[in-house]
């Protein structure tokens, strides 16, 4: 049983933890109205910056650039029509296409999506979020492949 960090300053060692062992530049995770963002500074250090403040239920962050990927993580290049509209991951952790393993997964290209639908899962901190879109459309790309770690502010969907 994993135990459950009790005050911010544990939560923030986790998450320092987890940037570490996974290799990551950048967290953010929001709970009970505190937001914790944190990054690493240099990859060749262990040195890491923290900011907690408060935040509204309905504050909007402004995406991150996007992590490089190899060329067997792109599922599709960005087109970024004039158009086109993104949803954009909301959170760092592993993305999961369908909601088992062997099912049908939430979206296809071509498909029509609402407002609201269920796009993918993400795991991150051992907690399943079920991550909706955010827009109304037809799917043109799909920028995720099942499995694959998912960085904050990362497009998965392009919709038209």
């Amino acid at each position: 049983m994993v135990k459950k960090p009790t005050n911010e300053i544990e939560v923030i060692r986790e998450i320092s933890t987890i940037i570490k062992d996974q290799n990551l530049s950048e967290i953010e995770i929001e709970r009970d109205g505190v937001k914790i963002r944190v990054q690493n500074q240099s990859m060749h250090t262990n040195q890491v910056s923290q900011v907690i403040a408060p935040s509204s239920p309905n504050q909007v962050v402004a995406p991150q650039p996007a992590p490089a990927v190899s060329d067997e993580q792109v599922v599709s290049a960005p087109s970024k029509h004039e158009s086109a509209k993104y949803v954009k991951s909301p959170m760092v952790g592993t993305c999961y296409l369908s909601p088992e393993p062997g099912s049908k997964p939430f979206i296809e290209i071509g498909k029509k999506i609402n407002k609201g639908d269920p796009i993918i899962i993400i795991e991150a901190m051992k907690t399943f979020n079920t991550i909706p879109s955010t827009e109304t459309g037809i799917i043109k790309n799909i920028f995720v492949t099942d499995g694959q770690p998912i960085e904050f502010g990362e497009d998965i969907i392009e919709i038209e």
